[in-house]
This record gives C-alpha cells, sequence and structure tokens, in this order.
C-alpha cells in the first residue's frame, strides 16, 4: 500500500470510530449457546416455576427479562403476550414487549404496542417517554435512504515526512554513494482534510440494501511541496441479507470501486476495480468481517515522478478482521491481510502479508464539564514484503525485502455526541535490504472530527 492511501484509511478510522450509529436492521440468532451458565440455569428454574404458578406474574415478568438478558427473545415475547391477556393494560409489559419487537426488526408489530404506552402513560412519563423515542427511531430505521459520514481536519507532524533513509552515505552495489539533501529523510509539517460519506437505500426485499461509501483527503505540507497530495475513493454496490439462506447476523456484498489520486499538483494514478465483502456477527461479542478487492491502476509520469508508470498493472488485496468485546469498555481486535501488485517492470512487483493487533478502551471523562466518554486506542502491526527482480540501482542480484512495523495510539475526548478531538502519536519503522529504502519515522497528529 503507498503512503497516500495509509494516511486515508488510518484517518478516516479515526473518524468513523466516533460516529454515533443508527439503529441496525435488527436480525436473529441463538446466544443461549454463549450465555452465562448461571444465567441459563436461572431461566430453567424459573420456567419450572413459573409452570407450576401460571397466574404468578411477578414470577413471569423475572422469567421474561432474564431471557431479555440472554437475548432469548423469542421466550420474552411469549411470556409478556400472555401476561398481556390477564392483564392488558400493564403499560411496563406492552412496553418491553414493543421494544423487543423493534429489536428484532418487527416494526409493525412494535408501533402498535408503543402507540398504545404512548397514549395512556400520561400518569408515567418516563414510560411514554421511552415510548416515544423507539417510536421516531422506528420512523427512522423505515426511511428508506439513509446518509451520514464525517469529516476530520488536522494538523500532523512528522520526523521522516518524506520516509527518506537516516543516512545519507549509502552504499549501493559495493560504491558509496551520499545523497542530496531531498533524498534524505526530513521532518515537516502538514494540514490535512480527510472524511467519510455513507449511504444507503433499502430496496425492500428482506433487508437488501444498495449501499455507497466515499472517501476522500487531501493535504498540504510546509516545506515539501512534492508531497502534496489529494485522493477520493467511490465503492458503491448491493449487500444481501444472508438470513434467508438460514444464515443470521450475516451481511454479503459486491461493490464497484472508482478512485484516482494526485500527487505535487499532478495526476498521480486513476484506479478501476471491484470487491466483496462478507460481514458476520457470530455471537453477541463478537463481529468478523472480510474483504477481497481487485483494481486496475494507472500511474502517469510527471516531473518530480518520473518512472511511475512502470507500477501501472493490477493489485489484488483481502483483509480478515475479527472484533471481540471483552468488557463492557473494552474491545479488541485482530487483523490479517495480504497485498499482490503486479507492475510494468520486475522490480516494482510485489507481495506482501501483514498482521495487525489493537484494542480500544472508553472511559469516562476526567473533566467534569465534559459529560461524554473518552476512548484510548492502542495499535501495533507488521508487514512482509518481496519484491519480484531486482532494482539495479540498490542490487544487481538481490531483489528487494522489506519488515514494516508500527505503533500508534489514539486518544478520542468526545465533547459532544458528534464532536471530537483525536491526539494521535506514531511510531513507524521499514527495514529493508536496500539502504535506501530503510527509514524510521515518528508523528504527532491533532484532528477535530465532525459526525452528521
Amino acid at each position: 500500500m503507498d503512503g497516500i492511501s495509509a494516511s486515508v484509511i488510518s484517518v478516516v478510522i479515526i473518524a468513523f470510530a466516533c460516529m454515533i450509529s443508527a439503529p441496525a436492521d435488527a436480525q436473529v440468532f441463538d446466544p443461549l449457546e454463549y450465555a452465562e451458565e448461571d444465567l441459563v440455569a436461572r431461566q430453567a428454574r424459573l420456567l419450572q416455576k413459573m409452570l407450576r404458578e401460571p397466574d404468578n406474574m411477578q414470577l413471569a415478568f423475572e422469567y421474561a427479562t432474564v431471557s431479555v438478558e440472554l437475548e432469548d427473545f423469542e421466550a420474552a415475547i411469549g411470556t409478556f403476550e400472555r401476561m398481556l391477556v390477564f392483564a392488558p393494560d400493564l403499560a411496563q409489559v406492552r412496553l418491553e414487549l414493543g421494544v423487543l419487537y423493534f429489536r428484532l426488526g418487527s416494526f409493525d408489530t412494535a408501533r402498535v404496542h408503543l402507540e398504545v404506552v404512548r397514549e395512556e402513560a400520561a400518569a408515567n412519563s418516563e414510560l411514554g417517554d421511552k415510548a416515544s423515542t423507539y417510536l421516531e427511531a422506528i420512523e427512522k430505521a423505515e426511511e428508506p435512504a439513509k446518509f451520514g459520514g464525517a469529516i476530520v481536519v488536522g494538523g500532523r507532524y512528522q520526523t521522516n515526512a518524506n520516509a527518506g533513509p537516516g543516512d545519507s552515505l549509502l552504499n549501493l552495489n559495493g560504491f558509496p554513494v551520499l545523497l542530496n539533501q531531498d533524498a534524505s529523510g526530513t521532518p515537516d509539517w502538514n494540514a490535512f482534510i480527510s472524511g467519510g460519506v455513507h449511504g444507503s437505500l433499502d430496496l425492500g426485499n428482506q433487508g437488501d440494501l444498495f449501499e455507497t461509501d466515499l472517501l476522500f483527503y487531501g493535504s498540504r505540507y510546509a516545506d515539501i511541496h512534492r508531497l502534496d497530495n489529494e485522493l477520493a475513493e467511490l465503492n458503491f454496490g448491493p449487500t444481501f441479507n444472508m438470513a434467508r439462506f438460514d444464515l443470521y447476523n450475516a451481511r454479503l456484498g459486491v461493490y464497484g470501486i472508482v478512485g484516482g489520486a494526485r500527487l505535487d499538483n499532478e495526476n498521480y494514478y486513476g484506479q478501476l476495480g471491484g470487491g466483496a465483502k462478507f460481514e458476520y456477527l457470530p455471537d453477541i461479542k463478537s463481529s468478523l468481517n472480510a474483504r477481497a478487492e481487485i483494481r486496475r491502476r494507472w500511474f502517469y509520469d510527471s516531473f518530480n515522478y518520473p518512472t511511475v508508470s512502470d507500477r501501472d498493472g493490477y493489485q489484488m488485496l483481502g483483509k480478515l478482521t475479527y472484533f471481540y468485546q471483552l468488557t463492557e469498555m473494552l474491545q479488541l481486535r485482530a487483523q490479517v491481510m495480504g497485498d499482490y501488485e503486479s507492475a510494468e517492470v520486475g522490480y516494482e512487483e510485489s507481495w506482501e502479508l501483514g498482521v495487525v493487533a489493537g484494542g480500544t478502551v472508553t472511559f469516562a471523562s476526567p473533566i467534569n464539564t465534559l459529560n461524554y466518554p473518552w476512548a484510548f486506542d492502542l495499535e501495533a502491526g507488521y508487514i512482509r514484503r518481496e519484491y519480484a527482480d531486482p532494482d539495479n540501482f540498490n542490487s544487481f542480484t538481490q531483489a528487494e525485502r522489506d519488515n514494516e512495523f508500527w505503533l500508534r495510539g489514539v486518544l478520542t475526548l468526545l465533547v459532544r455526541e458528534d464532536v471530537a478531538f483525536a491526539f494521535t502519536s506514531e511510531f513507524h519503522r521499514l527495514q529493508s535490504n536496500y539502504e535506501t529504502r530503510q527509514y524510521s519515522n515518528g508523528l504527532g497528529m491533532v484532528s477535530v472530527v465532525k459526525t452528521f
């Protein structure tokens, strides 16, 4: 992956990590397999007691509440429905029933119960307010088109902005070579704007959607103007609810890719491609995301980059990411990824494999006047990259072999539901058998995130 794309992805991740998620399309799975044994045992004991005392409303309500905790919605709904037969005026039971149908995506049935609660709960404003909140969420969820996104603006300082070698005196093919100042590692500042926009349209077919995602990034450097860049990419295509194949909590999508980049005020590359993605929630604490893409890229030579067209070719990449909610406050993630890039010349053709591990912890703001939670994210990654043929400028016999490492920390301060400040620090190290490619880089970044 080139440096421009890496910058885009790292910045946009920060933005979307702060987004307030809209109510998702509810899907059904059997969480009893993953539930705590004592809670399952408690549910079983309550069921036996309830069968012996079918008119005990308190016992029935307790059984239904435990079932909700286990997300055994079928048992909870059956119990609440039976309670309403005996006591149709129980507003709390009707509210719980409406919420359960909402969580299952049965919005019409949920609306019937919630409207009754809102109309009859004048004596209990808390119940009425809660019913109104869910009725508003139903209206929003039933909108066929949804739209949201985030904008990030900020500044960044890098100790080695041009990813140049730390030493100016190098050994190339057995001969000492003194690099000029522009080729050596140079610090610099840059300002940037980045963002992502997501849109979806309900196709009216069992939860199928047509989705679009637009990513964009632009940066201007204080001194090294040949690094000034802009990038945009559009993904678009349908995603399918896999419940029709009895695979619940899963979506499969296919999409097209259109994009391009500019560097040093010149066209750098254009691309067309396609991809497929698979999203799956195996249990109440985990999620799995897989993605595979292929792109055809065309690079354009310019005054400062006269041979970049040697990189013309195809890029094929894949990622598999697993998220696990260890506690209410801590989410862990792991990722494996692979990338192959063909090129016009062998010394630009490469493949790479990588692993990433990270975690995000949320915590209460230590500042009393800021009531929103904060988050700290820590990520470490490694990539092994190998090229097909030697680059004769560096070696007549050995192709390039790289080991790339990074460690990144991000502190996000949510100051409003839609505004956050993010403070990022990162250390990046690339080790290579080519001395011209070796470098280390440290960066600090401050950004403001606005979601909509």
